[in-house]
């Protein structure tokens, strides 16, 4: 019964929750997007087998992405998370929770990001 019960709301808020994820009024801050990189390089892997005494070689391709934002004085730089809705040189809606950027373009599409490091943007 309660398992039910549960469910029943859950299915209620759920939409709900939905809708304050598009909500302009949850993003407090202004975000500058200035920059967004891919990078994609090669690596080459071995491993050694104890058991026969053979070594295995292999090789992969390695991608990464980042994108800068700057808001306020701080540039913010993230992964792979917005990298296909952020546009370079657009002003979007954001919010910071711990290491996330939560990021609401003007279109209505939203991503989240991982911080991976921040800096302070020198006066000019």
């Amino acid at each position: 019964m309660k398992t039910k019960t549960a469910v029943a709301i859950l299915l209620l808020v759920a939409p709900a929750l939905a809708k304050d994820k598009k909500d302009p009024a949850n993003y407090p801050l202004s975000a500058h997007v200035l920059g967004i990189d891919k990078n994609v390089s090669t690596a080459e892997t071995s491993s050694y087998n104890p058991q026969t005494g053979n070594w295995t070689y292999g090789n992969g391709t390695v991608v990464s992405s980042t994108v800068e934002f700057q808001i306020g004085n701080l540039l913010y730089t993230g992964g792979f998370g917005c990298r296909k809705v952020a546009q370079v040189g657009t002003d979007v809606h954001a919010r910071l929770e711990k290491k996330k950027l939560f990021i609401l373009t003007d279109d209505g599409q939203t991503c989240t990001t991982h911080i991976r490091s921040i800096h302070e943007v020198p006066k000019k």
